[in-house]
């Protein structure tokens, strides 16, 4: 039986209560609201979505499929890159879906897909009208809205289902390209790559990418210091410690996602216990389970 700290520490939550006030609720919100800090191997994802985006209409439009680990920062990538081109109130384009961003189904399904595109556009569809009425109202759809790429999230869910039908979600991605002259985004895990290795055709169309965890590295006690410094604590915690660095590291196991979530959980503690700053002392107060860990507590 899993004790009440161990199931705190699977989901990260504090094993604690703290008094709330309206300036700790204010401070806390921050804190768990999603941020970005720019890092080596993000930036090179955001300047290829950006290379994809401002890409002038050819008859075959490049295409990627961008590849990590599970929570490794490729859909926080997307997300970032969608907010900074979708218009904003006062816009002349506001309204306008410049990119947009849906997820595979849970398994290859064709139907689901077009689903998930129509979901994303806000569109009104019934699930009883067949395939190619759905084809056609996102062929109509996409281009009234202005969108320009389209982003596919977790695609490694397509190695579900039966071969064929894979094969009709694939072809379908890659003739909405061709039909509209957009780039398409395929993203997902690692098993995201031998969805595309179905054919020879569709490997070379979405050129893969990965992004690679972090090794231990003063790049990456820089990335820990600007996200830490981010969260606004109220004394600066130092990071040029290797054995500070290499504990995170090894909590995170390397992993961008993983790292933000537990320096955000680490600056709640920080704030309970009253010493606002991230060092050895505040890890060890920290309820948390390594990822690795988690996926074979879920098996």
């Amino acid at each position: 039986m899993v004790s009440t700290p161990e199931l705190f520490a699977r989901q990260g939550i504090l094993g604690f209560e703290i008094p709330a006030t309206p300036d700790l609720e204010h401070r806390l919100l921050r804190i768990r609201s999603p941020r970005y800090v720019d890092y080596e191997a993000g930036s090179l994802i955001l300047r290829r979505f950006a290379w994809l985006y401002e890409h002038p209409e050819v008859p075959r439009p490049p295409c990627n499929l961008i590849y990590a680990d599970t929570n490794n920062g490729k859909t926080a990538l997307a997300r970032k890159f969608i907010r900074d081109v979708t218009p904003q109130e006062g816009d002349p384009q506001y309204g306008k879906l410049p990119v947009v961003y849906c997820h595979s189904p849970p398994y290859a399904d064709l139907v689901g897909l077009y689903d998930s595109i129509l979901r994303a556009l806000d569109a009104p569809y019934r699930t009883s009208t067949r395939a190619q009425g759905k084809w056609d109202q996102i062929l109509h759809l996409l281009p009234a809205v202005g969108t320009r790429m389209l982003v596919v999230d977790e695609v490694n869910n397509l190695l579900v289902g039966k071969p064929d039908s894979r094969i009709m979600v694939l072809n379908s991605l890659k003739s909405l390209s061709n039909e509209l002259r957009i780039p398409v985004v395929a993203m997902g895990t690692q098993d995201a790559v031998r969805v595309f290795q179905t054919s020879p055709e569709l490997g070379n169309r979405f050129e893969p990418i990965g992004i690679p965890r972090w090794t231990i590295s003063a790049e990456y006690g820089l990335f820990v210091s600007r996200f830490v410094k981010s969260l606004e604590l109220r004394e600066e915690s130092s990071f040029r410690s290797k054995d500070l660095v290499s504990r995170i590291h090894r909590m995170a196991e390397g992993l961008t996602g993983e790292t933000c979530k537990l320096m955000s959980i680490a600056a709640e503690v920080a704030i309970q216990t009253g010493r606002e700053v991230i060092d050895m002392e505040t890890l060890d107060k920290v309820p948390w389970v390594m990822p690795s860990e988690r996926r074979r507590a879920a098996r």
